[in-house]
């Protein structure tokens, strides 16, 4: 400030010192303090623009890193799904794997191969084949929303697919326009949007293929391929343990025919007779909406019901007239030793207990434990009424053929006493039903799973 007074001072006497009218003396020293206020103001002009210029520049780095926070907060948010998504499709395909890995003997395993795929990989379509070692034998095993199938052959353009899969040697995904150079589809549910096509391999050796179709959610990618592999590895190691299982229980069956034919050969009244209760008592079951466990045990426990038998000699089992009460008591025998027999086998364990118990009363007046009502396990209940009608309808050494009607009669008329009222009932009505009058003798594919294995399987997969 002291700098500026001095200067004007100068100026001043400058101008006095010059010739002329002072007002011009006062116009140059307003222009030179004009100068000053302008260089100031421009000063303070460049600060402020500076001053803006860093806000807004201050400004722009704010909405850049709002824009990334939002991007990040939406990148998040996406994964969360995605993770949510896979946490809750790997939920559902490990329940499928389980399912596959339990279906053991319920002829439905590449149904639940081809589910497992749909539901790993959003496809709504789709066909499980297996070849016989090569893909000029497939044969359709299970399909879901495909026409005809799986009763039909595979079509040229399914079998085109196929063919891509193994010429490539690998899953092939394609597109709908991958698939324009392949034969037309001989059925509308043919026309697939998008494909993927994966090759099951079993014991290194080629098996059998995977077909999924039109997933609901965009084109089939990489990591649907690598599902679909992982898949498959599950699919041949649950086919390999089914065929081996197969051939236990095949060898447990043969054990269970064998012991069948010893009955009937000692007895030739009783031939046929435990297929006859076998058969009758799995309808019986079935019309009381049993389990297939408890179905099973029904079955397999009617056909071995008299394997006891083998311990009673000829002379007792045949004899025309009244058993003494020594022979009365071997004949009783029958049914521990029969238990006895059975239990040494472990899939026949839960068998040998129906066996134990077919002629307990349901009043409890039956043996060998005088067992009563709902104590009495509902499958030798069964057994016990079959048992008693097919006794009486077949001749025997000691006593003629009733007709169905009497033996219907004498049902009745025990219901309650000796018999299970509702078992009676239930029974029946099978007598009414076509399904009774079969007489295949296909009876081990008629019981299913014996027993054994089947409690075996719950108890592995409860958890």
């Amino acid at each position: 400030m002291a700098t500026t007074q001095t200067k004007k001072s100068e100026n001043h006497q400058q101008a006095l010192a010059l010739p002329g009218d002072p007002v011009l003396s006062a116009l140059h020293d307003a222009e030179e303090e004009y100068k000053e206020f302008r260089a100031l103001w421009d000063e303070q002009s460049a600060e402020l623009e500076a001053t803006t210029a860093k806000l807004a520049d201050e400004e722009n780095a704010s909405k850049r890193l709002a824009a990334q926070l939002e991007a990040t907060k939406k990148h998040l948010d996406e994964e969360r799904k995605r993770a949510h998504r896979e946490r809750n499709r790997s939920k559902e395909l490990a329940t499928c794997l389980k399912d596959v890995h339990r279906a053991l003997f319920d002829g439905n395993i590449y149904s639940l191969i081809l589910k497992a795929c749909l539901t790993a990989t959003g496809a709504t379509r789709g066909l499980y084949m297996t070849a016989r070692g090569s893909a000029d034998f497939l044969k359709i095993r299970a399909a879901v929303d495909i026409d005809g199938y799986p009763a039909a052959p595979p079509s040229e353009f399914i079998k085109a697919l196929c063919h891509k899969a193994l010429e490539e040697r690998d899953t092939v995904v394609c597109t709908h326009d991958d698939l324009s150079d392949l034969p037309d589809p001989s059925r509308p549910s043919e026309r697939f949007q998008n494909c993927a096509v994966a090759p099951v391999v079993l014991m290194k050796n080629f098996d059998g293929i995977v077909i999924v179709a039109d997933k609901m959610t965009g084109d089939f990618n990489e990591e649907d391929v690598e599902i679909l592999l992982s898949v498959g590895d599950q699919a041949s190691v649950a086919v390999e343990n089914a065929r081996l299982q197969q051939e236990l229980q095949s060898a447990y069956l043969a054990t269970v025919s064998m012991l069948a034919d010893v009955v009937e050969a000692k007895d030739p009244y009783t031939h046929g007779h435990c297929e006859m209760v076998s058969r009758y008592a799995r309808l019986t079951a079935e019309q009381l909406s049993l389990k297939d466990y408890e179905r099973s045990l029904v079955c397999y426990g009617a056909l071995l019901h008299d394997v006891g038998k083998i311990c009673v000699s000829d002379g007792v089992l045949n004899k025309p007239g009244p058993l003494l009460p020594e022979e009365r008591e071997l004949m009783r025998a029958h049914v521990r030793v029969g238990h006895d027999l059975l239990a040494r086998v472990p899939a026949l364990q839960t068998v040998a207990n129906v066996v134990l118990h077919h002629h307990e009363w349901y009043d409890g007046s039956g043996y060998p434990e005088g067992l009563k009502g709902e104590d009495i396990p509902i499958a030798a209940r069964i057994v016990c009424v079959v048992d008693a009608y097919c006794a009486m309808i077949t001749k025997r050494s000691y006593k003629d053929a009733y007709s169905d009607q009497r033996a219907r009669d004498e049902l009745h008329r025990c219901a309650g006493t000796q018999f299970d009222a509702k078992v009676v009932e239930a029974f029946i009505k099978v007598l009414d039903m076509p399904e009774a009058t079969d007489e295949d003798e296909d009876y081990d594919a008629e019981c299913g799973v014996l027993p054994g294995f089947g409690q075996l399987r719950e108890l592995q997969y409860a958890v």
